[in-house]
């Protein structure tokens, strides 16, 4: 098992396996590598070098107490490629794993990356007068707030019901259960700090800053975001595309594996 140790004596462990150019897959809130990517890891390593981290505290990486933030995430994913000594890289964020690539783009820039996949994630959660793709029913600081409260007390009460919404079709209960106690693997605490930072980050004005192609892959039965934030950002953005998930919700690459492996593969090609 990899793993390599960050500036504050963190262990971050990580998969890496293939030849060719990097993609490297970042995961969301609460999940991993190794189980969320399960349909997509060894299936684009076929023709590529695949890179899939857990963040700190998710998964198999050291379980600390301590900078559970997007920066953070952000500057951890920045020493894993420059470890690893990549280039070229193919960044795929999902879902939260986008929120973090927002902000090594606010840091870094595109140093080292030749190319972007966000994986169905708004740049902002919160809806405002101005923002109508947040999270549904006009999802607010309060209701971030309310769902930290029930994490703490009723975990499964806000972890379960969140796993089925994010999909078209919910799996079976035991599938559901068992996607549990993979989330399970994240610590209460740090699930609660970096879910606030994501609930009050506003990435808005990092995305006409791109200057990489970015290629957008967005479920279109989506309870998570309904509304049509890929389309937003296909026309924010200065060079992307925007591939369209119609059996999809959250999790694409769960439900279409075969088409969102397609899909990557290809852009990067």
């Amino acid at each position: 098992m990899p793993y390599f140790e960050s500036h504050d004596g963190v262990p971050i462990y990580y998969e890496d396996q293939g030849q060719g150019e990097t993609i490297l897959l970042v995961h969301g809130w609460m999940m991993n590598a190794e189980y969320w990517w399960q349909k997509n890891f060894d299936a684009l390593a076929d023709s590529h070098r695949v890179v899939a981290l857990d963040l700190r505290g998710h998964g198999r990486s050291g379980k600390t107490d301590a900078g559970h933030t997007l920066a953070q995430y952000a500057r951890d994913i920045r020493e894993l490629i420059e470890t690893l000594e990549l280039t070229d890289v193919t960044f795929v964020g999902w879902s939260m794993g986008t929120m973090v690539m927002f902000e090594y783009f606010d840091q870094f820039g595109t140093n080292r990356l030749s190319r972007a996949v966000f994986v169905d994630q708004s740049p902002k959660l919160q809806y405002d007068d101005d923002w109508p793709h947040g999270s549904p029913g006009e999802f607010s600081g309060i209701d971030g707030v309310d769902i930290t409260t029930n994490l703490t007390y009723n975990r499964p009460s806000v972890a379960k019901p969140f796993l089925k919404s994010m999909f078209n079709e919910p799996p079976a209960a035991d599938t559901i259960d068992e996607m549990y106690a993979e989330t399970t693997k994240t610590p209460t605490s740090v699930a609660i700090d970096i879910f606030l930072d994501v609930v009050y980050s506003d990435f808005r004005p990092v995305v006409p800053t791109i200057d990489v192609p970015v290629l957008l892959l967005y479920g279109e039965r989506n309870d998570i975001f309904p509304t049509d934030v890929g389309g937003w950002l296909e026309d924010h953005i200065p060079e992307a595309t925007l591939v369209r998930f119609e059996r999809s919700g959250h999790c694409p690459f769960w439900e279409e594996p075969e088409k969102f492996n397609r899909e990557i593969t290809s852009f990067v090609e």
